[in-house]
């Protein structure tokens, strides 16, 4: 079944969904879209592909994407959380299927998210969000473990990432990111929904890689608890998400220093916002060809990321734990084939890639607004073995705990997930 599809935005991650939809047999159209017509142009260019076209559309004006979706079959939402809602109305208005990688910030978003879910459902389309990694990946191997236990008490999510460089890069929007880190997470504990403050439940966790190891991780306002605690059911009490990375690490002592406050400040009679000074002393995103040269110049040396996700809970009277460990590939294998890549957009745009063509081929029945937890097992086994059958692949690795007491044992094998 052929289908075409709309994208919204051509950034980090547009790119690398557009190359995956330009190498999809099924997929017939590509209407290319973002704020810069320039940026379109000069990807396109690189991409050399007839399905390809390139618009200019601002992502706050629905009328303008409503008209430019007309006739396709899925909108893909590529660009910043908070234009989530305006797309997805222009996606409803033209009758397509809608997915994108995240809601949040402000994770409110959700809930006005699913105040459209029952138009979705009136025309029969899916409007699937929160589709990247983390969000995304993380949830839908937590639910493979959770179809696998009677009861279910905890969902820890744990992540890191890194690239070694002998310069600062940025891989993502510096002012994106540095949201991300300041807004209060969300966990569900106890069954409730809490906020907790940016940089607080430090934990030293052990990563199943070595080249990873020991980290420090932190709460981290991301989506997974939001829609993990209200859907996964089975008794389910807690779920948060934290995060490491070097950046992390520099960004609380800058936080707890107020160096990256938001309120004004005299410096010799000048008034100054310490966060402004610090994003624009920050390298901006890296661009296609500054990537492509500073891995040929050595600058960046390698990537180091995973996602694990613990699922706790009982199986036939005994605790157990799934571990669903996820290795990103290294950035120089990501490279081989999706050269506008680092190792992190890969992943994250990988992932929502495969949905999107689920999507296109008719393979996801359910229809509303859905985070990928709520996904038909079946459509979770596929998305999940089409991961491995990327190049280079997305394999999840599981192993599991059963026992009567429940401390944490070592366990030597990591067994592939295969589904």
């Amino acid at each position: 079944m052929n289908f075409s599809v709309l994208i919204i935005g051509c950034g980090a991650q547009g790119r690398v969904i557009s190359t995956h939809m330009a190498r999809a047999s099924e997929v017939d159209e590509i209407r290319l879209s973002d704020i810069n017509l320039e940026l379109c142009r000069r990807y396109a260019n690189w991409l050399k592909s007839d399905k390809l076209s390139v618009h200019k559309v601002d992502a706050n004006n629905v009328d303008e994407i409503t008209s430019l979706a007309k006739g396709v079959d899925v909108v893909v939402n590529a660009v910043e959380p908070r234009f989530n809602l305006k797309i997805m109305d222009a996606a409803l208005h033209s009758g397509a299927n809608y997915i994108d990688l995240a809601f949040g910030p402000p994770y409110e978003n959700f809930d006005k998210e699913l105040e459209r879910s029952d138009k979705f459902k009136d025309i029969g389309r899916t409007a699937l969000t929160a589709t990247g990694a983390t969000p995304g990946l993380t949830n839908v191997v937590a639910a493979y473990a959770v179809d696998k236990l009677d009861s279910v008490s905890d969902i820890l999510i744990r992540s890191y990432d890194t690239i070694e460089t002998k310069e600062p890069i940025s891989d993502w929007s510096p002012a994106t990111f540095l949201a991300d880190c300041l807004e209060e997470a969300v966990i569900f504990e106890d069954g409730k929904f809490k906020k907790v403050p940016p940089f607080s439940g430090e934990e030293i966790y052990t990563f199943p890689d070595p080249a990873i190891g020991r980290q420090t991780v932190y709460y981290h306002a991301h989506e997974e608890p939001y829609t993990l605690g209200r859907f996964i059911g089975k008794g389910l009490r807690n779920v948060n998400f934290k995060y490491g990375s070097p950046e992390i690490t520099v960004l609380k002592s800058l936080w707890e220093r107020s160096i990256i406050s938001d309120k004004p400040v005299s410096v010799k009679g000048i008034t100054v916002i310490p966060r402004d000074l610090y994003l624009a002393l920050t390298p901006p995103t890296v661009t296609m060809e500054e990537l492509k040269h500073k891995l040929e110049t050595g600058i960046i040396i390698d990537s180091h990321a995973m996602d694990v996700v613990e699922v706790i809970g009982k199986k036939n009277g005994k605790n157990v734990r799934y571990t669903l460990i996820i290795p990103y590939p290294s950035i120089h294998d990501v490279q081989r084939t999706m050269p506008i890549a680092t190792h992190s957009s890969y992943v994250t745009s990988t992932n929502c890639s495969i949905l999107t063509k689920m999507l296109g081929r008719g393979e996801i029945k359910t229809t509303g607004v859905i985070p990928p937890e709520r996904l038909e097992p079946n459509a979770r086994k596929r998305y999940i073995a089409e991961l491995a059958a990327q190049d280079p692949p997305i394999i999840v690795y599981e192993r599991v705990e059963s026992h009567l007491q429940p401390p944490r044992l070592p366990i030597k094998a990591i067994f592939r997930l295969t589904v």
